[in-house]
């Protein structure tokens, strides 16, 4: 074997460390990019077990957005920081969407929540008062989806179940 022959044997034998090393790493990237993905989507269970355990701590908060009588002010300020907190939120999913880190159906599911959030007179009231503070083009499918939208009746049917 002349030293020709075993400079050409160990060409080959880099590069097939060489593409073994990126076969790896494509393995590793795609696990940690698995891995982002099923953090952010527990933060966004964790964020919205958390709005959903405001309305069992102040389950006043689902009367203050139906009710006829106008809120005290204190009533509007649990109002429009839970609304900010929970669009927020539905901000961040959408943003994390667009990005590519959340897929369509995932993002689908939350995005439904914003028919909820915005359900009444008074939510999307207060919605346009806070709605300059948020991403514009968020701000503009949201209110894409509202458009045309009736005003929700749960909180009349929640009221109704014996």
């Amino acid at each position: 074997m002349t030293l020709e022959d075993i400079s050409y044997i160990t060409q080959i034998i880099g590069l097939l460390v060489v593409i073994i090393t990126l076969i790896y790493l494509s393995v590793q990237v795609k696990q940690g990019k698995e891995l982002l993905r099923s953090d952010s989507r527990q933060g966004q269970v964790t964020n919205d077990q958390n709005g959903v355990y405001k309305f069992v701590e102040y389950p006043e908060i689902g009367r203050i957005f139906s009710q006829e009588e106008t809120p005290e002010f204190e009533e509007k300020v649990k109002l429009i920081f839970w609304m900010i907190g929970q669009m927020r939120a539905r901000e961040h999913e959408w943003l994390q969407y667009k990005n590519g880190a959340l897929d369509e159906e995932t993002w689908m599911g939350y995005r439904g929540v914003i028919y909820f959030l915005l359900g009444t007179k008074r939510a999307r009231a207060l919605w346009k008062l806070c709605s300059p503070y948020f991403n514009q083009d968020f701000v503009k499918m949201a209110e894409g989806m509202m458009k045309d939208v009736p005003e929700t009746d749960f909180w009349d049917r929640l009221q109704e179940i014996p």
